[in-house]
């Protein structure tokens, strides 16, 4: 990674100072050097040994501060842990913005521009960005190329029992018109704990690579915090355990990794594409599923009008309850309850999604 060289000034073409502070008193100290008096001549060749052993010291110890920029939140939240207090961590998505349809403005192509290390998750939730990207100097890690990487196929919009028999033609071409890409599985693969920890390891290794002299703090900073996910990942399964038979609907498939990590019973979408309305016939199909009993909350996101979901549910016994993929909410809860923090624009991973099991706990208990 091409982290920043540490400046240095020169006093006439001597040895480079990396302490600002000496400057003046060692180019004095240098200029009476050639006079005859042998005591500031002595003077002199103590005070350049002097800084001649500093620098060394100073070298040897110095950290070279990473600049990171990240697409959307949730990968702030997951790397943010790994830093250190000199290191810079900038996101692209604010707290609030949809990731659908989001176009890059100049100040983002400077942070782009800027960066050392670029963190995507390498699908069409932050296509946006890939161009950029990918025309930049920085080293860019993508989650999506990670070996091992957790995949689930793409679920179509409306409810999933339905997909498993063999669509039609005229069925087929519908979806496709719905389809944010041509690709084949789930692109929220920040959502995925498996993918979470993938990610977490990898940029802990590019930033050892980085600064050797700190990889001894940076892998003790790593272990810990996948200790900490480890441990919120077990306190989550055992919240969420008595709701594994309690049917949901979303607003759109953005929780498939969570869902499946925890056995969640999702039974549906109202939209595949977030930006897309859905047609009469599928709220239709949705209104009547919930009709029966089986649904027990339907979910709806903060970047997307509530009346979407509204359109479903009127007139209906059903819960509401919000998730946010983004963390959006989440970033802007926890500023409330711990308002002497300083203001990000995210939250650390396992806060998101803690903040989601309580969302499904609070609204499948009811």
């Amino acid at each position: 990674m091409g982290f920043p060289k540490n400046q240095s000034v020169v006093c006439e073409g001597y040895l480079p100072l990396y302490f600002a502070g000496y400057f003046s008193v060692i180019c004095d100290i240098t200029s009476r050097s050639f006079t005859s008096d042998k005591k500031v001549m002595n003077l002199s060749v103590s005070a350049w040994f002097s800084i001649v052993v500093l620098s060394a010291l100073h070298t040897a110890h110095t950290v070279q501060a990473a600049n990171v920029v990240v697409s959307i939140p949730p990968l702030a939240g997951l790397i943010a842990p790994l830093l250190g207090e000199n290191d810079q961590l900038h996101v692209l998505l604010q707290p609030g913005v949809s990731p659908h349809g989001f176009q890059l403005k100049p100040s983002h192509l400077k942070q782009l521009t800027q960066a050392d290390l670029i963190v995507a998750v390498g699908s069409p939730v932050d296509q946006w960005m890939h161009k950029a990207s990918n025309a930049q100097t920085a080293v860019r890690l993508n989650m999506l190329e990670l070996p091992g990487l957790e995949k689930l196929p793409l679920r179509q919009g409306g409810l999933w029992e339905s997909h498993r028999a063999k669509d039609t033609p005229k069925n087929q071409h519908d979806h496709d018109h719905e389809h944010e890409s041509n690709m084949a599985y789930d692109g929220h693969l920040w959502m995925s704990w498996t993918n979470a920890v993938l990610l977490v390891n990898a940029v802990s290794a590019q930033l050892q690579r980085a600064n050797p002299t700190e990889v001894t703090a940076i892998q003790q900073r790593t272990q810990a915090w996948l200790t900490r996910l480890n441990a919120s990942q077990t306190h989550i399964a055992g919240q969420l355990k008595p709701f594994t038979h309690h049917g949901f609907l979303v607003l759109h498939d953005a929780f498939q990794y969570f869902e499946h990590q925890f056995g969640l019973k999702g039974m549906g979408s109202i939209r595949l594409n977030p930006e897309l309305p859905p047609s009469l016939k599928r709220i239709d199909t949705l209104r009547e599923k919930i009709k029966t009993g089986q649904v027990r909350c339907i979910f709806k996101e903060p970047q997307f009008p509530e009346k979407n979901v509204l359109a479903v549910v009127q007139g209906l016994s059903v819960n509401i309850g919000q998730l946010d993929p983004m963390g959006s909410v989440y970033v802007f809860e926890y500023a409330q309850r711990n308002p002497n923090e300083s203001k990000r624009d995210y939250v650390n991973y396992d806060v998101m999604m803690q903040g989601l099991a309580d969302a499904f706990s609070q609204c499948l208990t009811q």
